[in-house]
């Protein structure tokens, strides 16, 4: 069940007030399908057309800040792996980010190359991860409601002929039947 992660598979949605910084982490993230805006409001509007696998946003920008965006964003897309970018960290922003955009990384401006590279690896990892243990957790369910019912069946027989439902087995795997419960010179056949 499980897949490797394709880089070039990864949508990555981008979102800085400066250009510069945007083409720089395209530059950084170029083996990734990367969408980029300079405002949190455009990226949203691009948020409810395209899904995304992770979203790197800036901490400050005008307009919509990054929790405030991360946030919003959380609401459509909430399976996507969400970033903070910056260069100021008050404690009461931080803590805004982690309880209400729940963010899984924060990057400090400047940055380094290796530590986005593997802040973006360990991100789709981890919500890979996510949606496999989502789609095991599923056929679990579907395997304990089909246990159910089956038993639900047995139960029904049992209740109708009691005994219907217990067989003898031999160590090979064999079934053993009593004559006395077995009359085989004259079989009945239902």
């Amino acid at each position: 069940m499980t897949s490797e992660i394709q880089p070039e598979e990864s949508k990555i949605l981008l979102v800085d007030d400066e250009p510069n910084v945007l083409r720089a982490l395209t530059r950084l993230l170029k083996n990734y399908q990367v969408v980029t805006f300079t405002s949190g409001e455009e990226a949203l509007l691009a948020a409810q057309e395209r899904a995304f696998d992770l979203v790197i946003s800036d901490f400050r920008m005008p307009g919509l800040d990054g929790v405030e965006f991360l946030t919003f964003f959380k609401a459509l897309q909430p399976d996507a792996i969400r970033m903070i970018l910056t260069g100021y960290a008050d404690l009461k922003g931080i803590q805004h980010a982690i309880n209400d955009a729940e963010v899984f990384r924060f990057i400090n401006k400047p940055w380094n190359n290796i530590e986005i590279l593997n802040a973006v690896t360990r991100g789709l990892e981890h919500k890979h991860m996510l949606l496999e243990n989502r789609t095991l957790a599923a056929e679990v369910r579907r395997q304990q409601a089909l246990l159910q019912k089956k038993d639900a069946i047995l139960r029904a027989l049992e209740a109708k002929d009691p005994g219907i439902t217990k067989v003898n087995w031999e160590p090979d795997g064999s079934i053993i039947i009593k004559d006395e419960e077995y009359d085989l010179d004259n079989p009945v056949f239902d």
